[in-house]
């Protein structure tokens, strides 16, 4: 009789997460979803998504609200335009009017193209900053996933749009996520109005995201969650205090 012992089976490879899997860990188990990504560095998925309800989000705007409106709340805080003529104002409303129509359209391959500079940007300052030696493909997957909250966020601001008076919709500040919801846009400074509109609670649920993706695909987890999100925040807080100061100077 033969006493060869068989081969034992091969133990098989870890399964990684299917994409609904992944959008659903991203808002119940976050950290599930970021470290598949080191399985499979895909994003088309979450930025489909992010595309579809932004499309639906314009194309409620422009049905509900129209752009005219919504350029003419725009500029109605703004001393440059209510100082000028009226032809001249006229012809800026048409000009404003037709560029966030179509830009709003077009607003997919603006999400696109964000996503590939941020990408770039926070790769540079984990990678050379902190060696955490992550590819650009990882940080792009990274960016789209941890940016899925903006989902409910449009969500939410489209049905605001279709239940509430379109005619105080404001689309900088669209819904009561921020405490500068709460202030009055007419008598409030410009610079503060803008800057207090930055701790946005989806804005800071993304920071949270981008925080815990950048670290858990870090090089053996040489980067700390705190550390990244401490980053990424004072990146944000840097970029935000630069467009308050913009709006300050358009006046």
């Amino acid at each position: 009789m033969s006493t060869a012992v068989p081969p034992l089976p091969a133990e098989a490879a870890p399964q990684g997460l299917s994409e609904p899997q992944r959008i659903i860990n991203t808002f119940i188990a976050p950290s599930k979803t970021f470290e598949d990504i080191h399985r499979n560095q895909s994003w088309w998925v979450p930025f489909l998504l992010t595309a579809i309800v932004s499309t639906c989000l314009i194309f409620a705007i422009d049905k509900k609200v129209g752009w005219d409106n919504v350029v003419r709340d725009l500029v109605s805080s703004s001393s440059s335009f209510q100082q000028a003529p009226p032809d001249v104002q006229e012809r800026q409303l048409r000009g404003m009017t037709i560029g966030y129509k179509y830009g709003g359209y077009a607003a997919s391959i603006f999400i696109l193209v964000f996503a590939l500079i941020e990408a770039a940007i926070l790769m540079v300052v984990f990678n050379f900053m902190m060696e955490a030696s992550i590819t650009f493909k990882s940080a792009l997957a990274i960016i789209f996933y941890a940016g899925l909250p903006n989902i409910i966020s449009a969500i939410l601001t489209i049905v605001s749009i279709l239940m509430g008076n379109p005619e105080g919709f404001n689309l900088r500040n669209p819904i009561a996520t921020n405490p500068a919801y709460f202030m009055d846009r007419t008598g409030a400074s410009k610079f503060l109005y803008a800057f207090v509109s930055s701790f946005d609670i989806f804005a800071i649920w993304v920071i949270v995201l981008l925080g815990m993706g950048f670290a858990i695909n870090s090089q053996r987890r040489k980067l700390k969650t705190s550390t990244a999100i401490i980053t990424i925040a004072v990146l944000y807080l840097i970029w935000k205090l630069g467009a308050a100061s913009l709006a300050a100077l358009r006046g």
